[in-house]
């Protein structure tokens, strides 16, 4: 089986109030922005909204890009 392209990243969502790093995720094209529009209950959620109404935006890094699905599941595993 051949894998696919590399066109996956591992992402990282950082709380610009105190730099604490809260969420890890792997996606590809705009994945990483999606949870600036998440409505969910989760606590990833509440966070980012909270972050939000202070007047601020979570800093968002790439830490990692251009990989196969599974190589980015794996870094993102791993940072979990």
């Amino acid at each position: 089986m051949k894998e696919k392209t590399a066109e996956y990243y591992v992402y990282v969502y950082i709380d610009p109030r105190n730099f604490e790093e809260f969420y890890y995720g792997k996606g590809k094209g705009n994945r990483k922005d999606a949870h600036l529009k998440d409505n969910s209950d989760s606590e990833k959620s509440k966070r980012i909204k909270v972050i939000q109404k202070a007047g601020l935006r979570p800093i968002i890094k790439v830490i990692a890009k251009e990989l196969t699905e599974r190589e980015a599941f794996l870094i993102e595993k791993t940072l979990i």
